[in-house]
């Protein structure tokens, strides 16, 4: 059964990634970034509620799923040179485009996939330049570059909760109105999650699903609908009646 429900989660996984991106996932008990999904390697250990963008997801071992986050870290540079042909006028053309950075003067046997997207504010020129037999008309710009790069890495289900269709901004701060507003430990989860039950107020409602796409009087006036993509939610005297 278990595998199952993981096998499940996997598919409804790519079906989410392919509509509305990875989602995000917030860290909610003291958990260790990994490296690695299996868990070894270098790990550190968190202890802040937060959320972080999904880029992958993994069923480790038949028992757990593991998410890989981007984790930003301020102090993390990594320092780097390369060429560029953009001359000055095109340079400033682009303004802030990130610019092609190649490891080396290209010839035809070159791979011309290899480069680095940096952004133009973030490159030195060294002054010296170089031209390639293979492209004679092409000056090369030999540049150094610092670039800020966040780290990847994986915690377990168990730690935090997922959210598909949502990004991390969205999800930092749905908890930190939840928490604000000293909302019950069940209806934050309940909400993080994007559910809606029976007796929560509109509020509750619209931090869980957003704002909804329409809404209407029915009911000779006594309840109002709020339509979604998939369900609607019916309220009466300001409390979910129901959900269909």
């Amino acid at each position: 059964m278990r595998l199952l429900l993981l096998t499940l989660f996997v598919m409804l996984f790519s079906i989410a990634e392919a509509q509305a991106g990875n989602g995000s996932f917030l860290i909610l008990k003291r958990v260790y970034f990994y490296i690695n999904a299996n868990q070894t390697g270098k790990r550190h250990l968190t202890r802040t509620p937060k959320a972080y963008e999904v880029v992958d997801v993994t069923v480790l071992n038949q028992k757990s799923i593991m998410y890989k986050l981007i984790v930003p870290e301020n102090e993390n540079y990594i320092n780097g040179s390369g060429f560029i042909v953009e001359t000055d006028s095109e340079l400033q053309k682009m303004e802030m485009k990130p610019v092609k950075v190649y490891p080396k003067v290209l010839s035809i046997k070159s791979n011309f996939l290899d480069y680095q997207l940096v952004s133009p504010d973030q490159l030195s020129f060294t002054g010296r330049q170089e031209q390639s037999s293979d492209f004679p008309h092409i000056t090369w710009k030999a540049v150094n570059f610092k670039t800020q790069v966040p780290n990847t890495y994986w915690v377990p289900d168990w730690s935090g909760i997922y959210r598909p269709n949502k990004n991390a901004d969205w999800l930092n701060q749905t908890y930190q109105k939840a928490t604000r507003l000293k909302m019950g430990k069940d209806i934050r989860q309940r909400i993080l999650l994007g559910l809606v039950e029976t007796g929560f107020t509109r509020e509750q409602v619209e931090m869980a699903l957003g704002a909804p796409l329409k809404t209407k009087q029915i009911e000779n006036g006594t309840q109002e609908e709020w339509q979604y993509s998939s369900h609607k939610v019916i309220f009466k005297s300001d409390r979910v009646l129901r959900v269909i």
